[in-house]
């Protein structure tokens, strides 16, 4: 697994551990779900920040929970970078009309923490802004 001390090639060399917890744990409950955002891991996109912010934000997964759908974006981490969640608000504002938008949490040993941008909005008031070596700013996220 890697952190954000880890740089962009070292971070793509690594799996995704929130999306294999997250698909394991989908496939252990039998939740039907269909890969929808970019996944650099598998599927390298080449320069693929010349794509506009919000498409290169689209969650990770489109899920099917009985008869509902649902937007899930995974971290395996509780560190979310602001840009992220300006885009994560913006694709909720316009697309969640009908299919709910989560951000999932998922970490070894435990079980998927789902949250709303709204949820996670009221957490991360007052809290410290944090800047990565690279000066990409985030925010950590009280689960």
């Amino acid at each position: 697994m890697t952190t954000g001390k880890h740089t962009y090639i070292e971070r793509q060399d690594c799996t995704d551990s929130g999306e294999v917890l997250f698909e394991n744990y989908c496939e252990t409950k039998g939740i039907k779900y269909h890969r929808v955002g970019f996944d650099s891991h598998l599927h390298p996109v080449a320069n693929f920040w010349k794509v506009h912010p919000t498409i290169r934000s689209l969650p990770d997964y489109l899920v099917e929970i009985d008869d509902d759908l649902a937007w899930c974006q995974v971290k395996g981490s509780n560190n979310l970078k602001l840009h992220d969640f300006v885009e994560y608000s913006n694709f909720d504002n316009l697309f969640s009309h009908q299919c709910d938008f989560y951000v999932v949490f998922c970490f070894k040993d435990s079980k998927p923490i789902f949250r709303t941008m709204k949820d996670i909005a009221n957490s991360i008031v007052g809290r410290e802004i944090k800047q990565w070596h690279d000066g990409v700013k985030y925010i950590s996220v009280p689960l």
